[in-house]
Parts: structure tokens; C-alpha cells; sequence
């Protein structure tokens, strides 16, 4: 899954799977540091994310840089790997929660500057929130079967 994945409900993913995230006090720890921190970095890394994106519009007109938007893409794809396993653990195995949260709050401020710092002008800024929403990363993108039955605009995208 990289950081062109646009879908409709990306928003709703996102309220539906805070809603019903787990509320351990472990958890909600983590995800405060970790929206503080990815929020202020989104704001100072903002006009790097600019250039970034503008150099991206010149790496796509040379196929040597669209290579490179490849090789970028591999590179991504650890780090989503990762962010989605530990997101798994953390939801699935709460014992593992102590031992994942200092590794999985690093893991995710690492890789929502990966993903500013990706220059593809074609890249959802609302996909960060894959990164910033961790340890419930995975119910956003793979939501609960209850997220389809009541969410009409998720229905047309499944």
C-alpha cells in the first residue's frame, strides 16, 4: 500500500477506527506522543514536503526518476510493512503493547517523515495519517467487517 492510495472514506476509516481502537491507558499515551510529535513535524516539514513535491514533477518527466519513484516506492513499502505488523500486534496481542511502544512510536514518527519527505506530486497528503494514527494503523486500512455494514460510501469502494 503506498502513499497514492486514495480512497473516499480514508476520513471515516480513520474516526471509525479511533472509535474502536482499544482505550488502555498504554494506548492512549502512544497515540498522543505520536500525533503531537508527526503534527509539529507536518508543520515544520511543510514547505520541504513543497519542494519535494515539485522536484517530484521533475523526476516523472525523466524515466531515470521515475526509476528512482520505484526504488522509493520499495523502500516505503518496509516501512508499511512494519507499521502494519506492529499495528497488528498491538491490536491483536496486548501483552506485546509494553514491548512495541517505544520502537512502535519511533516507527511511526520515522516513516510519517519518509512519507513527507516522498517526492511524488501525486501523493495523498491524507495518507500520512497511515503513520500518525499508529498503533491503530491497521483498522484503518483494513477496517472492522461492522465499518462496512454501516458506512455507505465504504461499501462502493470494497
Amino acid at each position: 500500500m503506498s502513499w497514492l492510495w486514495n480512497i473516499a472514506d480514508l476520513e471515516n476509516r480513520i474516526i471509525f477506527a479511533r472509535e474502536n481502537g482499544p482505550v488502555d491507558s498504554l494506548t492512549l499515551i502512544t497515540r498522543f506522543i505520536i500525533l503531537r510529535v508527526t503534527n509539529a513535524l507536518s508543520f515544520f516539514l511543510n514547505p520541504i514536503d513543497k519542494a519535494m513535491q515539485l522536484l517530484g514533477h521533475g523526476l516523472i518527466a525523466v524515466v531515470l526518476g521515475m526509476l528512482l519513484l520505484i526504488v522509493i516506492h520499495g523502500f516505503w513499502f518496509i516501512f508499511w510493512l512494519l507499521l502494519m505488523g506492529s499495528s497488528w500486534l498491538w491490536l491483536k496481542l496486548p501483552w506485546t503493547r509494553p514491548f512495541i511502544f517505544i520502537p512502535g512510536i519511533f516507527l511511526a514518527i520515522i516513516s510519517h517523515i519518509v512519507l513527507i519527505l516522498v517526492p511524488d506530486p501525486h501523493k495523498n497528503p491524507k495518507y500520512n495519517s497511515i503513520a500518525c494514527e499508529w498503533p491503530i494503523s491497521l483498522r484503518i486500512w483494513k477496517p472492522l467487517e461492522e465499518y462496512f455494514e454501516t458506512n455507505p460510501l465504504a461499501k462502493l469502494e470494497n
